[in-house]
C-alpha cells in the first residue's frame, strides 16, 4: 500500500514549537451491512422518482417449432429491453395479456443498473406454428421493489411486446395431384409445352418458392424450374406407341442452396405419345405403254396395271383406306379391284365393257388415301394404251400325256416333249410352259422353249409310283391379255429291283428245350422287299458251311428241328446265318441275319449205382461208429446233386447211413443181433427222378483168431454196372461237339454272300472319252452328238450302267441315253446366250452302295450374228458432286454384243442435246465439259446410244439420269456471334440454362448439325448440351462463390464428308443467390465482465463466442465488433471475440460501462447479431486518506488539562470501496508524548 504523508506544524504561545506529523491510513474490513453501501456505487432514492420502460412498445421474433425456453431476440440488435433501475431495486416482469396458450413466460434478469425483460417459450410440448399463427401481441407489466427509509417501494409500469414467429423451412413442396398423365402426338412440335405440374408449400419466401426438376435426365423432355411446365426438346416420331414415365421433383430454394434433396417431393408423370398419319401413301404403278387385246376376248378381267401401296405409318394410320380412280376415266370403265395381298391393287376394265376402237389411249389419275387421322392421299398419273387384237390360247397336241421312265433314271434325263402350238402372231404366239399341279416335290422340271420334261430328282416307285403333272402354256402377250392352258402328263415309275430285303430284326435268340421231337418250332424270321412284283418275292435259307440240325422253310421262314437234341452229348448253343434273297431280275438281291439258338438242359436221367448186387461181411467186435461200406451213385445230367437214403433193415438202428456221401457206418453193439445176416435196401435221388432199389446183404462174423482183422472189421463184393465208363464217353463227345475248330473259329461256321455275284468291288470307268465338242447354235433338235462308252468289272447290278449329265446342263440342252450313252440336242443353242458349256457326264452302277465315275466335257457353241448391243444398264442414275471439275469423267456406260468380230464392234453418241457433257465414241465414257452449278439445274437427263458395226447396224439406247449433289461447303452459321445468359446460382441440376441454334445452307445430311461443347476440364463436368437441339444444360450444381461466369465455347458441326464446324462464345453468369440463412448465435443475450481498475492498458475482460450453422464458407466465417454503448473507445474487440481495454480504467470515475457487441459473418450479403454486454470496474485501493485541509493551525492554552480536545481532524478516502475505513495516527513531532490521536474520530 503507497502512504501518502502530509505534515502539519502547530503553533503555541510559548518558546517551544512543537511539530507534530498525524498518519492517516485506510483499514478494509469485510462488512455485510446493507447501509454500508458506497456513496459512488449507488445513488440516492429519493422519495418522488418514476421507473418506467425506456420504450413502450417492443419488437421480437422467435423462430417456429423451438424447443422449450428458446428466447425471443429483439429485431433492433442495439436495443436493450427493460427498464433502468437502481442497484438496490428488484424487478419483476408478468405477461398480463395476449398470451392466451401459455405459449410464453416473461423472465428478468438484473445486470448492474439495468434489468432485461426477456420473453421465451415455456418448457412444456409448445409448439410454435407459424402457418397457424404468424403475431402475438402481448402486454408486460414490471413490478420493481426498492427499499427507502426502511420500507419498501412499489414501482409498477408496462409495455407491449409485439412478438413475430419467424418461418422455417419445415414443410416440403407438395404436388397435387401427385399423378399426371397426358396423350400428345408424335408429331408435336419441338418446343411444345407438354404439361404442367403444380406442386405447393406453405413456406414463406425462398422456403416457398419452388424448383422443378426430372429425377432422371430425359433426352426428349425438359422442365421449367420455376413454373413446371414440360415441353419436349427432341422430335417424337419414333416413340409412337409408347408410354414414357418420368419422375418430377419439386424443392424449394431454401433446400435447393443446401442441395438437401431430401426435402423434395415427387410426382409421376406419363406421356402417352401416339402415332399419328405423318406419311402419306407412297403408290407405285407398274404397267405397259401398251396392250393387245382380242376384241372378243373377255379383257374385263385382264390386268392393264398393278398398283403397289405402302405407308411408312403403322396402325391405322398405316391403313389404305381408298384407292381410287379421280381423273381420265370420264366414261367410268375402269375399277381398282383389291389383290390377294393387301399392298396390290389391279386396274382392271369393268364388267360388259367394249371397246370399240382398235387404238385406245388412257392417261388416268390414281387417288389412294390412308386412313388416318388427319387422312393424307397420293395421286399418280398412268399412262397405257390398249390395242384389240386377235389371239388364241396356246394348245396341247394331247390333253393327256401318258409315259413310263424307270425308277433308276438319273437326273436330267429327258422324259417327255409336250408340244404346243399357238395360232396368234408376234409375240403373242411365243409360249411360256411351267409345270403348275403335281409337282410337289420337285421331282420334275421342263424347259419353257422346248417343251421337254426332265427329272430333276433321284425318283422312287416305292414311294411314287406314279405322278400326274399339270403343265401350263402361256402365251407372251402383254400382262392382262394373256392367255393359257394345260395338260396333264401321266407319268408312270417303273419299279427296278434295287432294293434289298430287309429283315424286321437284325440278330435273334431263342431257347428251346433238349430232347424235343424232330420238327420242333423253333422261330420264324420275317422280312421284306419295298420293290414290287416278282422284285418282292422272298424266299429264305440258312447258310452255314456245317450241317445244323436245323431246317428253314423257304417262303415262310419259319425254322424247325431236324433231330432230338441232346444237351449231354450234343452242341448247347448254335448260330444260325439265315440269308433273305428277292425273285428280282435280272439279278437278285439278298441279305442276311443271325440266330443264336440256346438248348435248355431239362432233367431227362435218372441216378444209377455204379456197383449193384452186393454182399458184405462185418465181424461183430466192431465198435460203433465204424464206416464198412460207401455207396456211388451217377446221374448224367449235368449238375444234379444226389443224395442216399435208407429204405428198410435198418429197424434197430444198428446201421447209419450218410445221406450225402452214401458212407454206412455201425450204429450199435453188433453182440447183441441175435441174426448172423442183415438185409438192408438203399436208393439214391438226384432230387426228382428216384433210382433203382438196392440190396445190400450183411453177415454178422464172429472173430476165431487175431489174424482175422488184418483188413479191417468189414469187407464187401459187388458186381460192377459199367455206369462210370458210360459217363465219360458222354463227357468226351460232349466236350468234342462244343468244341470249336480252326475253321469255325475263323468262319463261325458260315459265310457271308451279299449277292448272288459278290460286294460292288470296281467303280465303272470312261472309255475314250472326248474332252472337248464344237457345236454349232444351229444344230437342229434331236441330233445325236456324240456317244459315251464306259466298262465295269463288276456283275450283276454291280455292273449295270447307268449314263446321264450330273450337272452343267443348267440350259437344259443336252441329253445323254442312260442305257446307249448317246449324247442328243435337246434344247435350243444360243451361243451369245452361252458360248460353251462344261458337261460333268457321270456313270453309275446300280450297286448297293452304287459306284460311279465322272469326266467333264466342254461343249464350244459356234456363233452366227443375230444379236444387237446390249447395254450393261440401260437405265442409269448418277450423283456427281456440284464441285467436280470440268473435263472430269463422270461414268463409263459399257454395253456388249454378244456377236463376233465386226458385228460385235460398237459405237457410243449422245442423242440428247446438251452443253455440259460428252461422251467418247469408242469407250463410252461421259465428261463434263462445263461446270456444274446445283442451285440453276440439280439434274439431267442423258439419252446414249450405241450401234454395232454390222449391216445392217443394230442399236441399243440407254437413258442416264445425272443428279447433282450438294457438296459440304457452306459450315453451320449462328445467329450471333456471342451469346451471354444469366442463371441462379441455386438452380436444379439438370435445368435448362441456354439454347443456342445454328443454321447450315447445304442441304441434306450437310445441313444438319449437332451441337457440342468444346472439353474443358474446368466446365466439363458442370454444364452439357443435348447435341441435337443445342439446348444447354446443367449437370451439377452451380456455386456463385467458386465461380462466378462460364466462358463456354459451343461447336456446332455438320454431318457431311468432311464436316465443317463453327464455334460461338457462350458466356454463363451465375447470379448470386443469398445462401446466408442462419446469422451468427451468441449463447446468452447479455454477459458480464469484470476488470480491475489498475489492469494495464490492452488487458483482456472476457471472451464472447457466437455460433453460425451456416455451411463451412464464408457464411459461417464470424468476426466481431462494437456497436454501440457508453464504452465504446474505452473497450475494444477483437475478431476471435476478445474485448480489450483501450485505456486506464478509474472505478472512481465511472465504475461500470455498456457494451452492444455484435458477431458478423463474411457473407456477401451478411448477417449478424448482437448481445449485451455489461463490464464492471473494480475498485482497488489506489487513493490514500487527505484531510479537508493540508496545515492546520490550532491554538491551546499552556496548562490545559490533559484529554483537552484541540482540533477534529476530518479525513476522506476517494476509493469507493464501501468497506473501507479510515484510522488517524501521530507519528511525528510528539516526542515527549503531550499529545494524543483518537486513531477512530480524529480527535486530538
Amino acid at each position: 500500500m503507497k502512504f501518502k504523508h502530509n505534515v502539519y506544524m502547530l503553533t503555541c504561545t510559548y518558546t517551544v514549537v512543537l511539530h507534530l506529523i498525524v498518519i492517516f491510513w485506510t483499514v478494509t474490513q469485510v462488512c455485510y451491512a446493507d447501509n454500508l453501501e458506497p456513496e459512488s456505487l449507488s445513488r440516492k432514492v429519493h422519495n418522488i422518482y418514476s421507473i418506467e420502460f425506456k420504450k413502450k412498445e417492443y419488437n421480437v421474433t422467435i423462430p417456429e417449432n423451438s424447443i422449450g425456453k428458446t428466447y425471443a431476440t429483439p429485431k433492433s440488435y442495439d436495443e436493450r429491453i427493460g427498464l433502468d433501475t437502481p442497484m438496490s431495486c428488484n424487478a419483476v416482469f408478468r405477461i398480463i395479456s395476449g398470451d392466451r396458450d401459455k405459449l410464453f413466460k416473461a423472465e428478468e434478469r438484473t445486470v448492474g443498473n439495468f434489468a432485461f425483460l426477456s420473453i421465451r417459450t415455456r418448457t412444456s410440448n409448445v409448439v410454435l406454428n407459424r402457418e397457424k399463427n404468424e403475431v402475438y401481441n402481448f402486454r408486460v407489466k414490471a413490478f420493481v421493489t426498492c427499499p427507502a427509509n426502511g420500507s419498501n417501494i412499489l414501482h409498477e409500469a408496462e409495455c407491449t411486446i409485439n412478438l413475430q414467429v419467424l418461418d422455417r423451412n419445415d414443410l416440403n413442396p407438395l404436388f397435387y395431384p401427385t399423378e399426371y398423365s397426358v396423350t400428345i402426338f408424335e408429331d408435336v412440335p419441338v418446343h411444345s409445352s407438354i404439361l404442367k405440374v403444380t406442386a405447393e408449400d406453405a413456406d414463406l419466401g425462398i422456403n416457398g418458392e419452388i424448383y422443378y426438376s426430372f429425377l432422371n435426365s430425359s433426352p426428349y423432355f425438359i422442365i421449367h424450374p420455376s413454373s413446371g411446365v414440360i415441353s419436349n426438346v427432341r422430335p417424337l416420331i419414333n416413340l409412337g406407341g409408347r408410354e414414357l414415365e418420368i419422375i418430377v421433383i419439386a424443392i424449394d430454394r431454401g433446400s435447393a442452396m443446401l442441395h438437401h434433396n431430401h426435402q423434395s417431393s415427387k410426382a409421376k408423370v406419363l406421356i402417352n405419345v401416339e402415332k399419328t398419319n405423318l406419311h402419306s401413301p407412297d403408290v407405285y404403278v407398274t404397267t405397259v405403254s401398251s396392250i393387245v387385246i382380242h376384241e372378243t376376248t373377255d379383257a374385263n378381267r385382264n390386268i392393264y396395271g398393278i398398283i403397289r401401296v405402302s405407308d411408312k405409318d403403322s396402325g391405322r394410320h398405316g391403313d389404305i383406306n381408298d384407292v381410287s380412280i379421280v381423273n381420265g376415266d370420264a366414261d367410268g370403265i375402269f375399277e381398282i379391284t383389291q389383290a390377294k395381298t393387301r399392298e396390290e391393287y389391279y386396274i382392271q376394265l369393268k364388267k360388259l365393257v367394249v371397246l370399240a376402237n382398235t387404238t385406245n389411249t388412257f392417261n388416268i389419275t390414281i387417288r389412294v388415301e390412308d386412313n388416318g387421322i388427319p387422312k393424307r392421299h397420293t395421286s399418280k398419273n398412268v399412262l397405257f394404251t390398249i390395242y384389240t387384237d386377235k389371239q388364241n390360247a396356246p394348245v396341247f397336241t394331247k390333253p393327256l400325256y401318258e409315259v413310263s421312265i424307270p425308277e433308276t433314271a438319273p437326273i436330267n434325263m429327258p422324259v417327255i416333249r409336250l408340244k404346243v402350238s399357238d395360232p396368234s402372231f408376234g409375240k403373242n404366239a411365243l409360249v411360256f410352259l411351267e409345270v403348275v399341279g403335281g409337282n410337289e416335290g420337285g421331282e420334275f422340271k421342263i424347259n419353257p422353249d422346248t417343251g421337254m420334261l426332265y427329272t430333276q430328282k433321284y425318283l422312287d416307285a416305292e414311294k411314287t409310283a406314279f405322278y400326274t403333272l399339270t403343265v401350263s402354256a402361256i402365251d407372251q402377250a402383254n400382262l392382262g391379255v394373256r392367255k393359257q392352258s394345260s395338260a396333264k402328263v401321266k407319268i408312270n415309275v417303273l419299279d427296278v429291283n434295287d432294293n434289298d430285303p430287309i429283315f424286321e430284326q437284325k440278330n435273334i435268340t431263342v431257347y428251346i428245350n433238349e430232347n424235343e421231337k424232330a420238327g420242333t418250332y423253333v422261330t420264324k424270321v420275317l422280312a421284306r422287299d419295298k420293290d414290287s412284283g416278282e422284285n418282292s418275292y422272298i424266299s429264305y435259307s440258312i447258310t452255314n458251311l456245317y450241317d445244323m440240325p436245323f431246317d428253314i422253310d423257304h417262303f415262310s421262314g419259319v425254322i424247325r428241328t431236324t433231330t432230338l437234341i441232346d444237351f449231354e452229348v450234343m452242341r448247347r448253343s448254335y448260330q444260325l446265318k439265315v440269308r433273305a434273297s428277292d425273285w428280282g431280275l435280272p439279278y437278285r438281291r439278298q441279305t442276311e441275319m443271325e440266330v443264336f439258338v440256346n438248348i435248355n438242359d431239362i432233367n431227362d436221367n435218372r441216378p444209377q449205382f455204379e456197383r449193384v448186387d452186393c454182399l458184405g461181411k462185418v465181424f461183430r467186435q466192431a465198435p460203433i461208429g465204424t464206416d464198412i461200406f460207401t455207396l456211388s451213385a451217377i446221374d448224367f445230367d449235368v449238375g444234379d446233386y444226389i443224395t442216399y437214403r435208407l429204405i428198410s433193415g435198418n429197424e434197430d438202428g444198428c446201421f447209419n447211413m450218410d445221406s450225402i456221401t452214401g458212407v454206412i457206418t455201425i450204429g450199435c453193439d453188433l453182440n447183441d443181433i441175435p441174426v448172423s445176416h442183415r438185409y438192408i435196401n438203399v436208393s439214391a435221388t438226384d432230387g426228382t427222378h428216384f433210382s433203382d432199389e438196392m440190396m445190400i446183404k450183411i453177415d454178422l462174423l464172429r472173430i476165431e483168431h487175431s489174424d482175422a482183422l488184418k483188413n479191417g472189421y468189414s469187407s464187401f463184393e459187388c458186381h460192377e454196372t459199367g455206369v462210370a465208363k458210360k459217363l465219360a464217353d458222354i463227357l468226351a463227345a460232349s466236350e468234342k461237339n462244343n468244341m470249336k475248330t480252326n475253321n469255325e473259329i475263323e468262319s463261325n461256321g458260315y459265310f457271308t454272300l451279299t449277292n448272288r455275284y459278290g460286294q460292288n468291288v470296281h467303280k465303272p470307268e470312261f472309255i475314250d472319252f472326248p474332252l472337248t465338242l464344237n457345236v454349232n447354235e444351229s444344230l437342229p433338235l434331236g441330233e445325236t452328238i456324240t456317244r459315251f462308252r464306259a466298262k465295269d468289272r463288276d456283275l450283276g447290278y454291280n455292273g449295270k450302267l447307268v449314263f446321264g449329265i450330273s450337272d452343267g446342263d443348267f440350259e437344259s440342252v443336252f441329253r445323254v441315253d442312260p442305257d446307249s450313252g448317246e449324247l442328243q440336242l435337246i434344247g435350243y443353242l444360243d451361243r451369245e446366250r452361252q458360248e460353251d458349256y462344261v458337261l460333268n457326264i457321270t456313270v453309275r452302277d446300280l450297286g448297293q452302295p452304287p459306284k460311279s465315275d465322272s469326266k467333264m466335257l466342254s461343249v464350244n457353241i459356234l456363233d452366227v450374228n443375230d444379236n444387237p448391243p446390249i447395254f450393261q444398264k440401260p437405265i442409269i442414275r448418277l450423283h456427281l458432286p456440284e464441285n467436280t471439275k470440268n473435263e472430269s469423267q463422270v461414268f463409263c456406260l459399257n454395253a456388249t454384243d454378244a456377236d463376233a468380230t465386226v458385228n460385235a464392234q460398237i459405237s457410243y453418241g449422245i442423242k440428247s442435246d446438251t452443253r455440259n457433257f460428252a461422251i467418247n465414241s469408242t469407250t463410252g465414257c461421259l465428261f463434263l465439259i462445263n461446270l456444274l452449278d446445283r442451285e440453276k439445274q440439280n439434274e439431267y437427263e442423258l439419252q446414249i446410244f450405241a450401234k454395232d458395226g454390222g449391216v445392217p447396224s443394230l442399236s441399243a439406247e440407254a437413258l442416264v439420269s445425272i443428279i447433282v449433289d450438294d457438296v459440304n461447303d457452306n459450315a453451320p452459321v449462328f445467329g450471333i456471334q456471342e451469346i451471354i445468359f444469366k442463371v441462379r446460382e441455386d438452380l436444379p441440376r439438370g435445368t435448362v440454362v441456354a439454347k443456342v441454334e445454328a443454321n447450315d445452307f447445304d442441304i441434306g445430311i450437310n445441313s444438319e448439325i449437332l451441337f457440342s461443347i468444346k472439353d474443358d476440364t474446368t466446365n466439363s463436368s458442370t454444364f452439357k448440351i443435348d447435341k441435337y437441339s443445342g439446348i444447354i444444360m446443367t449437370q451439377n450444381y452451380l456455386d456463385y462463390e467458386k465461380q462466378q461466369i462460364y466462358n463456354l465455347v459451343v461447336t456446332a458441326v455438320d454431318c457431311g464428308t468432311p464436316s465443317l464446324s463453327s464455334d460461338m462464345p457462350v458466356v454463363i453468369e451465375i447470379i448470386d443467390v443469398n445462401e446466408n440463412r442462419y446469422a451468427p448465435e451468441f449463447d446468452d443475450y447479455v454477459y458480464i465482465g469484470k476488470i480491475k481498475e489498475n489492469e494495464p492498458k490492452g488487458s483482456i475482460v472476457r471472451s464472447v463466442t457466437a455460433k453460425d450453422l451456416d455451411t463451412k464458407g464464408p457464411e459461417s466465417d464470424i468476426s466481431y465488433y462494437i456497436r454501440g454503448g457508453d464504452g465504446m473507445g474505452i473497450f475494444s474487440i477483437t475478431d476471435k471475440g476478445s474485448i480489450r481495454t483501450l485505456s486506464h480504467l478509474d472505478a472512481e470515475s465511472k465504475n461500470f460501462y455498456w457494451l452492444t457487441v455484435c458477431a458478423q459473418d463474411q457473407a456477401v450479403v451478411p448477417l449478424f447479431s448482437c448481445t449485451q454486454v455489461f463490464i464492471e470496474v473494480e475498485d482497488v485501493n489506489d487513493n490514500v486518506p487527505l484531510t479537508s485541509q493540508p496545515v492546520y493551525y490550532p491554538h491551546i492554552f499552556e496548562g490545559s488539562n490533559a484529554h483537552t480536545l484541540i482540533i477534529r481532524l476530518n479525513a476522506t478516502d476517494d476509493d469507493i470501496n464501501k468497506l473501507t475505513k479510515i484510522s488517524y495516527k501521530i507519528v511525528s513531532g510528539n516526542p515527549e508524548g503531550f499529545f494524543e490521536i483518537n486513531k477512530e474520530t480524529g480527535k486530538k
